[in-house]
């Protein structure tokens, strides 16, 4: 992925790029994840509601479009918009350049691998307020943009078409300085999202072009509607590579410890339930790992009721064990195992009346764990 630097147009773009002095986003409140990042896309919003009329602004229904010909001489739109095949967005991309398709986004390199573009959709499942909608903006800037070095972030600007709009500055692991550009919108349940990487120093190049790129977008949420929740994950990497597995980019992740104690918490956008790994190691082995789960999950969530309903051992090694707690109207599902002086314990934990909308994240994130590949000796 390749990004820009420098001001954003004004006629695309509503946001102010200017980066503020110590505003770099924090990873989720805690220890930064080892992830290792499946590629991203982005699209661009479309206004869920009609904005007052101005003396300055009589339609303002209307995108904002780059100036025609003023610097757009960088590439040529196709005639033809790409469609992707969830029906959930067609967009004009530039003609002859690469592109990657993805089951929810597509990802577009120039010949030169001066600029991309990435448009993607996922189904959240819900509607959500501004407020959740800036959590999972913020959850995708943390996961993805913050890993990248010298990250450093505006703030989230709502735009004229009911968007919101991110600029910000980073660089490449080749150390090639990127500017980048992102729009996040909602439409029921579908947030679609456009991310600009553009080199640098070819900013005011590329800049005209990727906003005609923009503002060509149409959508279709209820063929967006239809994909999976959350189906856009990335891999994060355990304390001492014990496990992987893959999580939504647009989940908060935060990372808490103690002297034997280390846990990560992957929260939803509105807060209705999380997936927890908690790794303990006191340095003794375990005797009884079945007690020590129950032990821990009544410390850890205060479940003085914890009902244990089913256990089951599984084919790697570990122990399924579903629980409930009345008290707090609480459904759980723990996966433990115990590894020498290590243990391993992975739970999710939602309102039983939550369950369904989001059985399809954990499932995926359990189909998904396992040991980190070992990296091949150069």
């Amino acid at each position: 992925m390749r990004s820009v630097v420098g001001p954003l147009d004004s006629g695309r773009l509503a946001l102010v790029p200017l980066l503020l002095a110590g505003a770099a986003l924090a990873c989720g409140g805690g220890v930064e994840p080892t992830a290792t990042p499946l590629p991203r896309p982005t699209q661009r919003p479309v206004a869920t509601s009609t904005p007052a009329a101005t003396a300055d602004n009589p339609d303002p229904t209307a995108r904002p479009s780059a100036t025609p010909g003023s610097q757009n001489t960088a590439f040529t739109l196709s005639a033809q918009p790409y469609e992707h095949p969830s029906g959930a967005f067609s967009v004009r991309l530039p003609e002859g350049w690469e592109n990657d398709e993805k089951d929810s986004s597509i990802f577009v390199t120039s010949p030169d691998d001066v600029v991309a573009i990435e448009i993607s959709f996922i189904n959240v499942g819900q509607e959500f307020t501004e407020d959740v909608l800036f959590a999972f903006i913020q959850s995708v800037e943390d996961n993805w943009f913050a890993t990248f070095p010298n990250y450093e972030p505006g703030d989230i600007e709502p735009q004229t078409d009911g968007s919101y709009g991110i600029y910000k500055t980073l660089e490449l692991a080749s150390g090639t300085p990127q500017t980048v550009f992102s729009y996040y919108w909602q439409l029921g349940t579908v947030i679609y999202e456009q991310d600009f990487w553009v080199d640098s120093d070819a900013y005011d190049q590329y800049v005209d072009g990727l906003l005609e790129v923009a503002n060509s977008m149409t959508t279709d949420p209820e063929a967006g509607a239809e994909a999976d929740v959350y189906a856009i994950v990335y891999t994060f990497t355990g304390p001492n590579d014990y496990f992987e597995f893959n999580v939504p980019f647009g989940w908060a992740h935060q990372q808490d410890s103690t002297d034997t104690t280390i846990v990560d918490t992957f929260t939803s956008p509105t807060g209705e339930t999380f997936i927890e790994n908690l790794t303990y190691d006191d340095g003794q082995p375990v005797d009884d790992p079945g007690a020590l789960a129950r032990q821990l999950l009544i410390d850890t969530y205060g479940v003085d009721d914890l009902e244990v309903t089913d256990e089951v051992p599984q084919d790697d090694g570990s122990v399924r064990m579903d629980w409930t707690s009345a008290a707090q109207g609480l459904e759980g599902e723990t996966f433990y195992e115990a590894r020498d002086t290590a243990f391993l314990l992975l739970t999710w934990v939602a309102p039983g009346d939550l369950r369904d909308l989001y059985a399809p994240v954990w499932s995926a994130l359990v189909d998904s764990y396992g040991l980190p590949e070992a990296e091949e000796p150069d």
